[in-house]
This record gives C-alpha cells, sequence and structure tokens, in this order.
C-alpha cells in the first residue's frame, strides 16, 4: 500500500513520570525523522538520552513499523540497586 499512514506512540520522562504522545505518520519514517516531527522539549533537553523500541536501543536510521513503541531511555540518577537496598534499610528500622 502506497502512502500508508501508522500510529505510533512515544513514551518519556518528565519530573519522574512517564508521559506518552502519539502521532501518525507515513510507513517508512525512520526514527529520526520521527523525532523530528514529534519535536517534544520534554526529552529533547536531557543530557545523555538515547531511543528504542520496546526496550531494544535502535539506531536513527530505523524504520518505524506499524504498532511500535518508541521510548526514550536517559542516564539513571543513581544505580538502581543502591537505590533499592537504601530504600529497604530505612523502611526496616528497628
Amino acid at each position: 500500500m502506497k502512502n500508508k499512514k501508522i500510529e505510533i506512540d512515544i513514551y518519556f520522562p518528565v519530573n519522574k513520570r512517564i508521559k506518552s504522545k502519539s502521532k501518525i505518520i507515513k510507513e517508512g519514517t525512520t526514527l529520526s525523522e520521527f523525532l523530528e516531527e514529534i519535536k517534544t522539549e520534554d526529552f529533547m533537553l536531557m543530557d545523555g538520552i538515547s531511543f528504542g523500541v520496546f526496550g531494544k536501543i535502535k539506531d536513527s536510521d530505523y524504520v518505524l513499523k506499524e504498532f511500535d513503541r518508541v521510548e526514550v531511555f536517559h542516564e539513571a540518577s543513581a544505580d538502581p540497586k543502591k537505590s533499592r537496598m537504601s530504600r529497604v534499610k530505612k523502611s526496616h528500622k528497628p
């Protein structure tokens, strides 16, 4: 089908919460083209970000497919394992 339109969702962190947006694009659109179209300042200002589809990091030339879910990954502010241990210790004080 020529000029088929597909809907793509993007999920990104904002203030320790996950937000999402949807955009209808042409079939054959690359990840970088999609990011240019969506123009979401919320995640473009973050340092150390990468993008993926369903939890797997993808290059900017990845061609999006119908039902893909684009995700924004950012550097963790702390080591998740250490953060969990700290929370457990705080909740189990005698």
